[in-house]
């Protein structure tokens, strides 16, 4: 009879074990909650560095005047033997820039330039400068189009996403994808990043909001986050069929000696 109950103590404890606590599973747990007269909790400097152009990074650049005529050479359409590259309004289309491996463009008029290293808003003002003793009133407009990451492991949807403007922050992120389940592992979200050709790797705990002072808080093209899954989820996934079985069994089996030694 000894030997039953050690055996029920041991898979009680062994569920007690697997069961997530409160540490485990809320964000930011070090905020401060208590206010005095205020809706303002904290107030925590997070520095965003702009993102900068890098080789293999697609751009859109629209070069625009009061005299569209005039701007025409500096802007790059697709051509199209079906449609002569109009869109179903009748505007031409624009073709994209691929910035090759030395972090360069073929732009028209002006040749070879090196965009790599910029950011946005600093490429606009450069081609500004070059082009205004052409076009005195020229305005340009820069877009990155390929600012996607990937977020893989324990999220409701995993996948790759197009982010549309300049900025995310990995809570974004994960927001993008459904949040983490509940078997996320939130003290080791991993992010890797391409810097120059080596694979950076950041290890972030959103339990904490000392996160938000990593490098890796705002997220760059090409970024890849991983949600590490938690023991529970990883022994479930690891267990047989069989073992399931037997363990079922098992369970029966002390029941039935339970009740026959009374």
């Amino acid at each position: 009879m000894k030997g039953i109950k050690k055996i029920v103590l041991s898979l009680l404890t062994l569920g007690v074990i697997s069961c997530a606590s409160r540490k485990d599973i809320i964000y930011l747990q070090d905020v401060n909650d208590k206010t005095e007269q205020s809706n303002v909790l904290e107030m925590d400097s997070v520095h965003f560095n702009p993102l900068t152009i890098k080789p293999d990074d697609r751009l859109t650049i629209n070069i625009s005047s009061i005299n569209p005529e005039a701007a025409r050479p500096f802007n790059l359409y697709l051509s199209s033997f079906n449609t002569g590259g109009l869109t179903a309004n009748g505007q031409q289309q624009q073709q994209s820039y691929l910035v090759d491996k030395d972090g360069c463009i073929s732009f028209p008029q002006l040749g070879d330039l090196k965009v790599a290293g910029f950011t946005r808003v600093q490429l606009e003002k450069h081609l500004e400068k070059k082009i205004k003793p052409f076009l005195p009133d020229v305005k340009a407009n820069v877009q990155l189009v390929n600012f996607r990451i990937s977020i893989l492991g324990e999220v409701a949807r995993p996948g790759e996403y197009t982010i549309n403007r300049d900025k995310i922050s990995v809570l974004q992120a994960i927001g993008l994808a459904g949040d983490l389940t509940i078997h996320g592992k939130r003290d080791n979200i991993k992010i890797m990043r391409d810097v120059e050709g080596a694979i950076k790797y950041y290890h972030i705990d959103l339990r904490s909001k000392g996160f938000m002072n990593s490098p890796a808080f705002y997220l760059q093209q090409n970024d890849v986050i991983y949600i590490e899954p938690n023991k529970p989820r990883v022994n479930a996934a690891i267990s047989s069929p069989t073992n399931s079985y037997i363990i079922s069994a098992t369970g029966l089996l002390i029941t039935i000696i339970s009740i026959l030694t009374r």
